[in-house]
């Protein structure tokens, strides 16, 4: 094919704008994270500066080398040096900075034509400033302080291509004015690495074209290039020619050639890229380095992830030098800037360069101050969780060093080894409201817990990051909760004697309240005559039994806190002068709930809690007469706002009585709830099933199971009932419920 370029007149003279002020100060830029492979470990510079995570490497000089930051309110410019890790910040505001193998740094200004040239060696900075006198040109690239512009004609469709410096313009004749030009490398000193194309879709044919700078004449002759993937990477060095071909399918090959001889290159297949991310190759030395750019951050793994070296020699033999790299740039003397991590050293800028037996090292120059592990960098977990407040959840969260990881947390009851799994995938941060519930749908019992987090990076960069922690679960004691797990159950016995336990759920999607499940205690119930929640009056947080056996002979059971009881204790002989028996409330507010029962006279006794299980009532107190009227007596605890528990008592005609705690051997005036409570078998203090606390009311009876919700409120201290499944109509199989 002909590459000689049709004869065209300069168009644009070069203006050269005498700078009349300076300014420039440096900060750093961040990177993306890495991919895993058996590094060599890299070596550290005397002088490690530290840079802002985003860095990332924009050109490298023979004093120092250019980054940008970029945040949400701007991109941050800084200049680093070698010798001593000195860094400045270009900090002109709506600036943008770039160069290529030289301390000469490149600005201009959004609404500006003129490009600034500062060296960074000298104080004020600002030289010159050169712009393009056809504004129609539109800027490729540079190398060293020479810009590369170009513009297409809309008439003609003609290619222009220039060479922009001080009071100079040049032609680049060597690409046809029919071409598309892509892709601009500063590779080595003085010569601009052009890529251009000719025609479109199966037609299109690609060339890499080494135009001295000085000169604007062809240094290497155009070579095609067979990448079904355009503007692929290259690199030339003074004594090769290195680029990337790739296939749509991303099957990636790396082509070197020998400068100046006519051969074929050498052909290594790399595999398969992972990403769209470009493969980025240059050449250090003897050898040719490659890396699929942006492995850091990648939601999957690549075998082209890591910086990895390919002696030109033997391209079999290699040295992976760097887990990932995001950016890289090449200095004049040819070592080569990368920005990318390791997991020994983490993330930062890393010189990669000959070592004394010619295999090429990475030394890390500038650190960005962050792992390229996955690392768990803050949590959101209270030290104790009160699922009595925030309407029974907590904010709990974990915070990942980067966002393309995938696991698990795991929240685990201590005591009984239940758990909840939260999973979570490509991202660094797992929140959510934890509404104190495990597994299968379990209330989270009380008691000590650990979170054990899981995470994997993605990208398979770094080790699996596993990290534990511990908390604590707390809610006040229930009345009727035995597996300290903030909901009610309600106990009954099966005509052989077996007593069963029955959770009570209400969700606020469902209308009903429902047994999660029935769960046996035990056999051997049937010897006693009456059996009674009492709450907690001894013993753990969990509320505790009493059962009194035909001889009259009361007992007590412990709740353990599991839904189990301990073994029976002996209360004491003579509990049959009482007709009726009831507890939960705590008169007295000592903390332990107190035992009321009436004798066969109608007079009312209290039994306060002392909290010993040995001795777990003191001696009875009596409260009055007159409640021989009532056929059944029901301790709810606080249902209408009184601190020393209420007292629901039914008389023989139906009605339904509050009588709210006065003191601890007293209730005040009576207060009529309303009639047709006869209807029920059972009313049972149940606790506060729906967790807005107050507690609740259950009433059995020939037309089921139903729950009076607690209001608050003396004169109406009850709400409209509402259905359960709990129990069916009658006949049920099992009775009494408490």
């Amino acid at each position: 094919m002909n590459h000689a370029h049709p004869s065209r007149r300069l168009v644009a003279a070069v203006t050269v704008v005498l700078a009349v002020t300076a300014g420039s100060a440096l900060t750093a830029a961040p990177a993306i994270a890495a991919p895993v492979a058996a590094v060599q470990a890299p070596a550290q510079a005397d002088d490690v500066a530290v840079l802002p995570h985003p860095s990332e490497i924009l050109s490298a000089g023979p004093t120092g080398f250019l980054t940008r930051a970029v945040y949400p309110s701007g991109a941050l410019y800084s200049w680093t040096r070698y010798a001593d890790g000195v860094t400045k910040s270009l900090a002109e505001p709506r600036t943008s900075y770039f160069g290529a193998q030289s301390d000469t740094v490149f600005s201009n200004k959004a609404t500006e034509v003129v490009y600034w040239l500062n060296d960074m060696n000298r104080t004020g900075g600002v030289r010159y400033g050169v712009s393009h006198d056809d504004q129609r040109y539109r800027l490729f690239g540079a190398v060293g302080e020479t810009l590369v512009m170009a513009r297409t004609d809309e008439d003609t469709g003609v290619l222009d291509v220039n060479l922009v410096s001080q009071n100079t313009i040049r032609d680049v004749t060597v690409i046809p004015g029919n071409a598309r030009l892509g892709r601009v490398w500063a590779s080595t000193p003085g010569v601009a690495l052009l890529q251009y194309s000719i025609g479109t879709g199966a037609e299109r044919l690609s060339y890499l074209v080494a135009v001295d700078t000085a000169t604007g004449q062809t240094v290497e002759a155009p070579r095609e290039i067979h990448s079904e993937r355009a503007a692929t990477d290259a690199f030339l060095s003074p004594t090769r020619l290195a680029w990337i071909e790739r296939t749509n399918a991303n099957r990636v090959q790396l082509l070197t050639a020998a400068r100046g001889v006519d051969v074929d290159p050498v052909v290594t297949d790399l595999g398969t890229a992972a990403t769209s991310s470009d493969v980025d190759v240059n050449l250090v030395g003897d050898w040719v380095t490659t890396a699929e750019l942006n492995g850091g951050t990648a939601p999957l793994p690549s075998a082209l992830f890591p910086l990895t070296a390919r002696s030109l020699a033997d391209p079999r033999t290699t040295v992976k030098l760097l887990d990932h790299v995001s950016s890289s740039a090449t200095a004049p003397n040819g070592d080569l800037y990368a920005r990318g991590g390791t997991v020994a050293q983490g993330e930062g800028i890393y010189r990669i360069s000959p070592g004394a037996d010619g295999r090429p090292v990475a030394t890390l120059v500038a650190s960005t101050d962050s792992p390229t592990a996955l690392t768990l960098t803050s949590t959101n977990v209270p030290a104790t969780v009160d699922l009595d407040r925030n309407g029974g959840s907590a904010a709990l969260s974990w915070n990942l060093s980067r966002e393309n990881a995938a696991g698990k947390v795991t929240l685990r009851h201590v005591r009984t080894g239940r758990t909840a799994e939260f999973p979570f995938g490509n991202t660094g941060t797992l929140a959510f409201d934890w509404r104190g519930t495990l597994t299968d749908g379990v209330l989270a019992p009380n008691g000590d817990y650990v979170w054990e987090l899981e995470a994997e990076p993605l990208n398979g960069i770094g080790p699996v990051l596993r990290k534990t922690g511990a908390f604590k679960v707390t809610r006040k004691a229930g009345l009727h909760d035995y597996d300290d797990n903030g909901a009610p159950d309600l106990l009954s016995r099966d005509a052989s004697g077996r007593l069963w336990r029955d959770e009570v759920r209400k969700t606020a999607s469902s209308s009903d309240y429902w047994s999660l499940e029935s769960k046996l205690i035990g056999s051997g119930w049937n010897t006693y005559d009456q059996i009674e929640a009492v709450g907690n009056v001894a013993g753990a947080a969990s509320g505790d039994l009493v059962a009194r056996d035909t001889a009259g002979v009361l007992w007590l059971y412990l709740g353990k806190g599991d839904g189990t009881f301990a073994g029976r204790t002996r209360v004491g002989s003579g509990w049959n002068t009482y007709n009726k028996i009831t507890g939960g409330s705590d008169l007295n507010g000592d903390g332990w709930s107190d035992l009321l029962a009436t004798d066969t006279a109608g007079v009312l006794w209290t039994y306060q809690g002392t909290g010993n299980a040995s001795a777990p009532f003191r001696t009875r107190t009596r409260v009055g007469a007159g409640w021989g009227d009532y056929n059944q007596i029901t301790a709810v605890g606080d249902i209408a706002g009184t601190p020393q528990g209420d007292l629901l008592a039914r008389d023989t005609a139906g009605v339904l009585w509050l009588h709210q705690g006065a003191t601890a051997t007293s209730f005040s005036a009576r207060v009529r709830v309303g009639a047709g409570w006869g209807a029920y078998t059972h009313l049972v203090g149940m606790g506060d099933v729906d967790r807005d606390g107050r507690n609740d009311l259950f009433a059995y009876g020939k037309g089921g199971s139903f729950v009076y919700r607690g209001t608050g409120v003396a004169a109406a201290p009850l709400a409209a009932r509402e259905s359960s499944s709990v129990y069916p109509a009658t006949p049920t199989p099992r009775h009494p419920i408490v």
